[in-house]
């Protein structure tokens, strides 16, 4: 009985959040069409060096502490090799500020000083540029670790609005009850997406991701959000929906149609972002977790033309 209590209210929340979501009256049919592109940003880091031209360490000299990870990002921490970026995580203790405009004592955002130690050092690097619609990529080798967050993301922030496009993620998986699950290490794609303090998400279970390099692409427009692996559509994430929450695709999308708003879609431009997380606590790395390094062989941007 408790049970059916709980399917009961969670279906009227559900009933009641979309009876308040905006409606809008679509001003034309959907466009399908196909989509040229134009390659407008690329890095196939075939330098020595991280090219400052394109890239720069948005956290450097450190980052804040959260519940998930405790990490200082250095440049240090990114190598080059044959055409191959590689972002790696090591285990050793350093002080540094977290924030490196602030004084050693100021207490900031995570109500921490702001000179502090930091077990582990990794790196994380973002485009000079920023990015509207398009089509976002990169071909990569994710590392298979205990405690290791591989991403790539798009950020941004205007009038204080976060926009977040995260193409995946990978993290530590639990199982049934709560305890690491070793089995599903490196296999569970997280795909998100957040708008406003808002946000969805949804993952799959697939193969082992660090056995070989992938391509993970997300093509973002004004109406939709799509996400694939080498080549295969894994995600949808439209900007329309129906009265029940359903995504309206664009070949269904009618002028003079009538349509609920998605709460959480991106609209403003944002930064292509990799990075290389290391958890703590109950997801604390392994000693040979650092024997690992994120390969990353190109990233790429595409603008629709016209």
């Amino acid at each position: 009985m408790k049970n059916f209590f709980l399917l009961l209210l969670t279906v009227l929340t559900f009933k009641l959040s979309f009876a308040q979501k905006q409606k809008v009256v679509a001003s034309t049919d959907g466009n399908c069409n196909e989509v040229k592109w134009e390659l407008k940003f690329e890095d196939n880091f075939d330098g020595t060096t991280l090219d400052l031209n394109k890239w720069h360490m948005k956290y450097a000299p450190g980052t804040l502490s959260t519940e998930a990870v405790e990490v200082y990002y250095s440049i240090e921490n990114i190598k080059f090799e044959n055409g191959i970026c590689k972002i790696i995580p090591k285990k050793e203790t350093v002080k540094r500020k977290a924030v490196s405009w602030q004084s050693d004592s100021t207490i900031v955002g995570d109500n921490q000083v702001n000179i502090r130690q930091y077990p582990y050092t990794s790196g994380w690097m973002d485009s000079n540029e920023q990015f509207l619609y398009g089509k976002f990529e990169v071909r990569c080798k994710i590392p298979k670790a205990k405690g290791l967050w591989p991403s790539f993301w798009m950020y941004g922030e205007p009038y204080k609005i976060n926009n977040e496009i995260d193409v995946f993620e990978f993290w530590n998986e639990e199982n049934v009850f709560g305890k690491y699950n070793s089995k599903k290490l490196s296999m569970v794609n997280h795909m998100t997406v957040h708008y406003n303090k808002k946000m969805s998400g949804k993952s799959y279970i697939g193969q082992d991701f660090s056995l070989d390099f992938h391509i993970y692409t997300v093509i973002w427009d004004s109406t939709k959000i799509e996400w694939y692996v080498d080549g295969e559509l894994k995600r949808l994430h439209t900007k329309y929906l129906t009265k029940r929450g359903k995504n309206v695709d664009c070949k269904n999308v009618k002028a003079n149609d009538t349509y609920y708003l998605n709460p959480v879609f991106p609209k403003d431009s944002m930064t292509i972002i990799l990075n290389l997380a290391v958890q703590k606590g109950k997801n604390k790395p392994d000693v040979d977790s650092f024997e690992n390094a994120f390969e990353v062989d190109y990233v790429r941007y595409y603008k629709p033309v016209n």
